[in-house]
């Protein structure tokens, strides 16, 4: 599904009970969709996942950023060069959608050295 360029919010509220204690989080419908996917391959509730990711959030961290970090972790590490292979990633379509050209199968690629991303904290 292509992002919403509008400028309206495409986020979506949904309650979840943390320890005991309900509270919203607003996330992406995909996001949604990838935590119940995390979910259902861990066999856990969504309110035991995001009870775990609570328990492990940076101060000052709110939740709903706790979550997308926690599936972006979690999805990289479950990324592998066969899996990347697999799903058809490497054809500078990252997204599944858009550029149809006539670009013909590459060869065995290696992943190339991708140069350190530098963060400060704020």
């Amino acid at each position: 599904m292509p992002p919403s360029f509008s400028g309206k919010s495409t986020l979506v509220s949904g309650n979840v009970t943390i320890a005991g204690h309900r509270t919203s989080l607003r996330l992406e419908p995909e996001m949604w969709d990838a935590l119940k996917d995390v979910c259902t391959r861990e066999r856990l509730s969504i309110h035991v996942v995001c009870t775990m990711i609570d328990a492990r959030r940076q101060e000052g961290t709110s939740l709903t950023a706790a979550v997308r970090s926690f599936m972006v972790t979690y999805y990289r590490g479950a990324a592998t060069i066969e899996g990347h292979r697999r799903a058809g990633h490497g054809k500078g379509e990252p997204f599944g959608w858009g550029f149809d050209g006539d670009d013909p199968e590459p060869e065995e690629k290696t992943l190339r050295e991708v140069p350190e991303l530098e963060t400060e904290e704020v």
